[in-house]
């Protein structure tokens, strides 16, 4: 797996607040997983754009560590800088990756379920400790996100156990 390093602007709205970076200040505990949705067709950087520009130039506060579709994977924060990927408190100590689906529906390709895994374990090894996997739709929004692995759709819970089990797998060591 080859993580592009392409972190976002300094002074744009999705590093931070009024453009500044906001750092961790307490440990993070958490990776969380979302879905760039319904959007399958996207390249990763089309997010990233979007993040950095918005449709003013000077971008949205909107944000997360990494964007991944299949082998590519974009990393736009820093790890010790807060994401703007959650909408809730999480934000200030978890890794957040945005996953672009194969389908409108969510469902990632088994090539993104496998690039995942690989980044799951080098933001583990990274942080030199264990983190947990959540949704977005863990916290306290319930937002359908990732869609596929939601009870928002069928089966969705039972997709989403075996998808981090499968993710999970990785980094205990």
């Amino acid at each position: 797996m080859i993580v592009t390093q392409r972190h976002l602007s300094l002074g744009k709205k999705a590093r931070g607040l009024n453009g500044e970076p906001v750092f961790f200040t307490r440990p993070v505990d958490r990776i969380v997983i979302h879905w760039i949705g319904p959007f399958p067709k996207q390249a990763v950087s089309i997010p990233w754009n979007w993040w950095e520009n918005g449709s003013d130039n000077n971008g949205v506060q909107a944000s997360a560590h990494f964007i991944l579709k299949d082998n590519d994977v974009i990393q736009a924060l820093p790890l010790n800088e807060v994401g703007w990927h959650s909408g809730d408190g999480r934000n200030r100590h978890s890794i957040g990756i945005e996953v672009i689906p194969m389908n409108e529906q969510g469902a990632f390709s088994r090539t993104t379920i496998d690039t995942l895994r690989l980044l799951v374990k080098y933001i583990r090894k990274e942080k030199g400790v264990y983190l947990p996997l959540e949704r977005h739709y863990d916290g306290t929004q319930k937002k359908n996100c990732p869609n596929w692995y939601t009870p928002h759709t069928d089966g969705g819970d039972e997709r989403w156990i075996a998808l981090r089990n499968y993710l999970d797998d990785v980094g205990r060591e």
